[in-house]
């Protein structure tokens, strides 16, 4: 499964989540990471946390846990240039 498949999943739930009920329900899921596959239990594992408050709190901390290459492009945005881009442009 790819990390954004489980997104897509784990937004669905009601939080705050525990850990325990991640790994009850989602566990065996084996994420397609580039290193090979990984199930999230075994992620979750690497969690200090107990519990998430929130979707965000979640997928952060999965994805702290996976490495870099498996989040993708790091500091990307499609959205334009950032907002403190303040170079100006002559016309």
């Amino acid at each position: 499964m790819t990390l954004d498949a489980l997104k897509g999943e784990l937004r669905e739930e009601a939080y705050p989540l525990d850990r325990e009920v991640v790994v009850e329900a989602y566990g065996d899921y084996d994420l397609d990471l580039p290193g090979g596959g990984e199930s999230l239990a075994a992620v979750l594992d690497r969690v200090a946390d107990d519990s998430f408050q929130s979707h965000t709190e979640l997928v952060e901390a999965i994805e702290g846990r996976v490495g870099g290459d498996a989040v993708g492009r790091q500091d990307y945005t499609d959205r334009g240039a950032s907002a403190g881009d303040d170079d100006q442009e002559s016309f």
